[in-house]
């Protein structure tokens, strides 16, 4: 018995050895974790029976050991070593649902492109978005790790910062000696980076410093010249020398040419040409004497953290303390401007420059710095686009399919913008203004693309029918809409107003037109509207306070009418109008003056015994009462409701239309069109082409006519068109690449 329990004790010892052995021969294998055996005594007795003899050993275990092992270097791009705790996570080659951990970080790339390891397993990583972040961070959203074979393109250095100290004991070189990159006494100090061409290809950009001055009792500093050097090339600055070579003055003419001083002082005193002065940092720096603009006391509205309102919509210029001053108002109300010809500006007697200011809200510093950009742009060089008969009278759009043969194929008739057409820019400059005679680069920007979004919505459009073939050849069937233009409005009612049209489209109604209404306000010179698709006429409505101090209105017969049938309730009444009938003939707006004239949110909606729906809206009631349309001296009180689903309605202007571009131009036009599911017309399953989508304009206030808002469509003061491409978001927008100095287009896909 002896004899077996030593012989436990070799086989334990051989264990040992063969678990060495083994972290020995895997001495090179990456991500290798070594093991130790561990043993244990075989008891010879019970836990009754202490004083029996042991029977020898017994391996218990070999277990592998998780410190840290050495990291090093590898020659293999992919080749990974992970620091502390971890695992890379595999998903099995044989099994796509096996997820499998390995130390081993030696990686590779198989032929489709995806990190592999030895065995062929997939590494794993968490998927990221576009800007580069994690979208997830779970096992089970993780992926397969592949390496794409598309490539960007190559970008070309374009700046390059530097942070250098440089010798303050080097001597000053003369300015005299001549520059040599090879000969290290012409130069002090020199370093060199890398950089890339437009190909991606490396380059050694070497820059050399030429110490040029000590400090001295009246300029504490040191200062270096510097030249640059691209792979043995000297980059030269692009800066324009004062002197010829022979230290000559040289002169500017009016063309932009250099020359040298003519022999006729009166080259220069008749102003064919101006002196170019020499920039030179490495001079004593001379000050210049900045300009002061000195104009009305603003301060008298903007002190204490106040703000001034800039506006430059026609309609609402009586708003203005412009208009409050001609017209002797006897108490204006301050803080609202005119924003065009804010300024009149004369620079040395040239003849006074008008700056306009692009309207907003402005404090005193926005509107300084508001102020600087326009006369920066009135006095700048690139203040007009000039648009020459024959040279700069058009540009083409061709929009282009692929054909799926590696070629692609264009439109049948590519679309040709004319840009010496009347648009909404040119009429808000002057009635008639001719493109031709200049454009500042703003304008003519919003010019292009209003004239551009006309020729993509004209291209289907023949008549008022529309072009099968073009509405087809564009990809635009199911996603036409109609569009109603009124005519300028030239002096805008006052208070509020409720105008009514039919609106036709057997999409949507099931070819029966259906009356749907636009709310018009205009409070203090500011007109607004928006449409809605219902109206509770006054003696269908009674008003009350419940006991939590909302508002609530009762609709007759209601019946089953719920607060998601109509979202909102919008209240119109006219300040001493009297409509007459049924009561409601007085001429005070106490309600209005209550609830105010936006739209309140509706909370609830119940059916009471008598079959009346009573709306609680989220308006508390100032006191306990409120004031009811029926009481005989209301003027009356009319409820819009539900924002349309189907039409908007807007006064046409071009804010936001070009990015960059603050100004906005105004029509003083009305423009209703359709939306969401209501613009989805086509040329094919139904008369989509015909006219009258919008018509019978009415107003409700017996004190205005559907003439004030252009939209008298029996005198033909509405124009009808279909068309696929919003005016305010184009599917195609302008845009000018300051940088490289030229137009650009971009395409909105989804559109």
């Amino acid at each position: 018995m002896s004899f077996y329990t030593a012989l436990t004790g070799l086989k334990g010892a051989q264990t040992d050895i063969s678990t060495t052995s083994n972290n020995i021969a895997n001495v090179g294998s990456s991500g290798f974790k070594k093991s130790r055996a561990e043993f244990g005594d075989i008891f010879g007795s019970t836990p009754l029976q202490t004083n029996g003899v042991g029977a020898g050993t017994l391996t218990k275990s070999i277990k592998q050991q998780f410190s840290q092992g050495n990291i090093t270097q590898s020659t293999n791009t992919l080749d990974m070593a992970i620091s502390g705790q971890g695992f890379f996570a595999m998903q099995g080659g044989g099994n796509a649902g096996q997820t499998v951990y390995t130390r081993n970080g030696a990686f590779s790339v198989n032929d489709d492109g995806f990190i592999v390891d030895s065995n062929g397993q997939f590494l794993l990583g968490y998927p990221v978005d576009t800007a580069g972040a994690v979208s997830d961070k779970t096992l089970q959203g993780s992926t397969k790790m592949q390496l794409s074979a598309n490539f960007g393109e190559p970008q070309a250095t374009a700046n390059i910062n530097m942070g250098v100290n440089l010798p303050s004991d080097a001597e000053v070189i003369a300015a005299d000696v001549e520059f040599d990159p090879n000969d290290a006494t012409t130069y002090s100090a020199s370093s060199s980076v890398t950089i890339f061409d437009n190909g991606g290809n490396p380059k050694s950009a070497t820059v050399f410093y030429i110490k040029t001055q000590n400090p001295t009792a009246t300029d504490q500093t040191f200062k270096y010249d510097t030249k640059m050097f691209v792979d043995g090339v000297e980059i030269s600055p692009q800066l324009t020398c004062s002197t010829d070579t022979k230290g000559n003055a040289l002169f500017i003419d009016k063309f932009g040419q250099s020359t040298t001083a003519a022999e006729d002082p009166a080259y220069i005193l008749e102003g064919k040409g101006s002196p170019l002065y020499k920039a030179d940092d490495l001079g004593e720096p001379q000050k210049s004497t900045p300009a002061k603009l000195t104009g009305l006391g603003l301060e008298t509205y903007l002190g204490d953290g106040r703000t001034i309102e800039i506006v430059t919509d026609p309609m609402q210029f009586k708003r203005t303390m412009e208009y409050q001053t001609i017209t002797d108002v006897a108490n204006p109300i301050p803080g609202t401007f005119w924003g065009k010809d804010f300024l009149l500006v004369d620079v040395d007697e040239s003849g006074p420059v008008s700056i306009d200011v692009p309207p907003g809200v402005y404090n005193g510093e926005e509107l300084a710095a508001a102020v600087e950009t326009a006369l920066r742009e009135a006095f700048g060089d690139d203040k007009q686009v000039q648009l020459t008969e024959g040279i700069d009278s058009t540009f083409t759009i061709d929009l282009k399919t692929d054909s799926g043969d590696g070629k692609s194929t264009g439109l049948a008739t590519p679309i040709v913008i004319d840009l010496h057409d009347t648009s909404l820019v040119t009429e808000s400059i002057e009635a008639g203004y001719d493109p031709a005679d200049g454009l500042g680069m703003n304008e003519f920007l919003t010019h292009a693309q209003t004239l551009l979004t006309a020729g993509l919505n004209e291209y289907i459009q023949d008549g008022i029918d529309v072009d099968p073939t073009a509405a087809d050849e564009l990809n635009v069937e199911g996603r036409l809409f109609k569009n109603a233009v009124g005519s300028q409005i030239t002096d805008a009612p006052q208070n509020f107003d409720i105008i009514s049209f039919d609106h036709n489209n057997e999409v949507v109604d099931n070819g029966g037109a259906v009356e749907r209404y636009i709310a018009y306000a205009n409070i203090d010179d500011n007109p607004n509207i928006k449409a809605y698709d219902a109206k509770f006429e006054p003696e269908a409505a009674a008003f009350d306070v419940n006991g939590d101090g909302y508002l609530t209105v009762t609709i007759t017969g209601g019946g089953d009418l719920t607060a998601t049938d109509y979202e909102v309730f919008r209240f119109q009444q006219n300040d001493g109008v009297a409509n007459g009938g049924d009561g409601y003939g007085g001429t005070t707006t106490n309600f209005i003056d209550q609830v105010g004239p936006g739209e309140v949110a509706i909370k609830s909606a119940t059916v009471n015994l008598a079959g009346d729906t009573v709306f609680v809206l989220d308006h508390t009631v100032t006191g306990t009462a409120i004031t009811n349309g029926g009481n005989g001296t209301e003027s009356v009180i009319k409820i819009l409701a539900k924002p349309s689903d189907y039409v908007e309605a807007y006064f046409e202007d071009t804010a936001g239309l070009v990015e960059g571009v603050s100004d906005v131009y105004y029509s003083n036009k009305i423009v209703i069109r359709e939306i969401d599911s209501a613009a989805k017309r086509n040329t094919t399953d139904y008369a989509s082409n015909a006219a009258g989508s919008f018509s019978g304009f009415a107003v409700d206030n017996a004190d205005n006519t559907i003439d004030k808002f252009g939209l008298d469509d029996g005198n033909a003061e509405v124009t009808e068109t279909m068309a696929w491409v919003d005016q305010r978001d184009p599917a195609i927008k302008l845009g000018y690449d300051e940088t490289n100095q030229r137009l650009t287009f971009d395409g909105v896909n989804g559109q």
